[in-house]
């Protein structure tokens, strides 16, 4: 087995190494290009269609792991299973390729991975037991499982395409996040999420060649969503302490980096919303909830670019994300493998503190451009948050293709 998983991660590697190249004449021949822009970290038109590569280095490798051992899918169901997984995966794949190449209405992305998540949950992937933290019993969900199933698939597909913002962040992100996976899983003997783990990250290593700064190829929406949708699936699965139990905690930690950025990408952007509507005439609450769309668009406020502002450098900064996000799956490996809440609850602390620190040093900073910016009566404009006030009758500002 040792072999299989070997040769399955030289194999995903390998095919995505060699055919990434091809891709990029691919999307410059459809015109699938990224231009630069005031909110774009590159400076030069950038093929936007990568997560083609990753896919067939995925299933090339994945193909090779089933045909070798018969004893791969050790769960219930492993036909109905695995195919809805395939063909949800897909799915995912060519709505995002939909977006890189003609453009799609956050509604219409929205509603593929809601169908998505619904056919995944109908084929046997659900949350139905989790494990408690605190007590180590088993919660029930009941008839909760199915929206916290759907609920888990949609948020991490998002919050993976929100990091997407610098060469090699979410690629880089998503492969300590599936090593950490697979590790877990194997530990757990669930071999069928090992070897997808195992031909995950193969194929990002593959891509990375291409994608670190300065990038010659970016994931896009169809990576991304890909990506985002496998990691979600994966790390639930491969999480489990028995047939259905989940341990909870183990992908929340595993996901812990684009968990965080998401979630204060939404509260900043609904208190922000607030914030307008009690500058405007109508009700706050009516305000909030015609202009909501905004919460969805990209800005400039999302950890790397904060992180990028103060000082870093693209490199600088999209490494010390890839520390942090280790540090979230050594916390996750000291719970599962090592069984020591204690050192969990210590590297935790160091996130909890690392993220203190950055919000002082962002207050600091922010309050010391606005002063600036005050003292300079006319002078030139320094955007704070790089995005306009949304309209009071609703309208939004279209998506950016790929924010800096």
């Amino acid at each position: 087995m040792l072999l299989v998983g070997i040769a399955t991660l030289i194999i995903a590697t390998g095919a995505t190494w060699i055919v990434t190249p091809a891709v990029v004449k691919l999307a410059e021949k459809l015109g699938a290009m990224d231009l630069p822009g005031r909110r774009k970290a590159h400076t030069r038109p950038t093929p936007r269609i990568g997560g083609v590569a990753v896919f067939f280095g995925f299933v090339t490798s994945l193909a090779f792991a089933a045909w070798a051992t018969g004893n791969l899918w050790s769960i219930p169901q492993p036909g109905v299973y695995w195919r809805g997984l395939a063909l949800a995966a897909t799915g995912m794949l060519l709505v995002g390729l939909a977006d890189d190449l003609w453009g799609l209405s956050f509604y219409w992305k929205f509603a593929g991975q809601l169908l998505a998540a619904v056919y995944v949950w109908q084929c046997g992937f659900v949350i139905d037991l989790v494990t408690n933290p605190i007590s180590g019993g088993v919660i029930e969900l009941g008839i909760l499982s199915f929206p916290v199933t759907v609920l888990w698939i949609v948020g991490i597909t998002n919050a993976v395409n929100l990091i997407d913002g610098l060469d090699g962040l979410a690629a880089g992100i998503g492969l300590i996040t599936t090593l950490a996976v697979a590790v877990i899983a194997f530990a757990g003997g669930q071999l069928g999420m090992t070897a997808a783990c195992v031909a995950l990250a193969g194929s990002l290593v593959g891509f990375l060649r291409y994608n670190f700064n300065p990038a010659r190829i970016f994931l896009g929406d169809s990576g991304s969503m890909f990506l985002g949708f496998v990691l979600a699936v994966t790390s639930v699965r491969g999480s489990q302490k028995g047939p259905t139990a989940v341990a909870v905690l183990v992908p929340l930690l595993v996901l812990g980096l684009p968990l965080l950025d998401t979630t204060l990408a939404v509260a900043r952007r609904i208190i922000r919303l607030g914030y307008w509507g009690r500058q405007s005439d109508g009700s706050v609450t009516a305000y909030v909830l015609l202009n909501f769309r905004q919460v969805f668009m990209p800005d400039r406020g999302h950890i790397h670019h904060r992180l990028l502002d103060m000082g870093l450098g693209h490199r600088g900064t999209v490494l010390t994300l890839y520390g942090v996000g280790g540090l979230f799956a050594l916390a996750a490996f000291a719970l599962v493998l090592f069984k020591n809440v204690w050192l969990a609850a210590l590297l935790i602390g160091i996130l909890a503190a690392m993220l203190a620190t950055y919000i002082v040093l962002l207050y600091v900073r922010i309050r010391r451009v606005r002063q600036q910016s005050a003292a300079k009566k006319p002078a030139s404009p320094v955007e704070v948050e790089s995005e306009r006030r949304p309209a009071a009758n609703g309208l939004a500002a279209s998506s950016a293709r790929r924010s800096l």
